[in-house]
């Protein structure tokens, strides 16, 4: 799969990540106290939140991520997933000085794990037919 293929696969992960890391951090909604209904109310209306972000953030400041260290030939696992992880985490950084409490920590782990999941979501597209040779080598 080429480069650009897979930065505009990845972060498709987004609202799953989101909503598994929100269920397993017992988050009212995502936690199925209500019904099922009312998590795939949440679900979609995450979806149709979520998706246009990640791809806002996948292109413009993702995109530019890639391009440096694609230019310095940095280009691995470490580079790709923790660069995710500081990308989703930007916007918590510029509130950091104004948030006070535990809901700034449990949305910057939310934020981060979303980030770490489209991070390897990318590094596993990217690297597919390499996979996919291997294994068929094995087989």
């Amino acid at each position: 799969m080429t480069e650009n293929k897979a930065l505009a696969l990845a972060p498709l992960i987004t609202p799953f990540a989101f909503t598994f890391y929100a269920y397993i951090s017992d988050i009212p909604g995502f936690n199925m106290d209500t019904g099922l209904f009312d998590f795939l109310g949440l679900f979609l209306g995450l979806t149709l939140a979520a998706i246009p972000v990640a791809y806002i953030y996948m292109f413009f400041i993702g995109g530019k991520f890639w391009g440096m260290i694609k230019r310095r030939r940095i280009v691995n696992f470490f580079t790709i997933v923790f660069g995710s992880i500081f990308v989703a985490d930007i916007p918590m950084l510029f509130i950091w000085p104004l948030a006070k409490g535990n809901e700034f920590y449990l949305t910057l782990q939310l934020f981060s794990f979303v980030g770490l999941m489209v991070g390897l979501n990318c590094w596993f597209l990217i690297n597919l037919d390499k996979l996919k040779a291997k294994f068929d080598r094995n087989t």
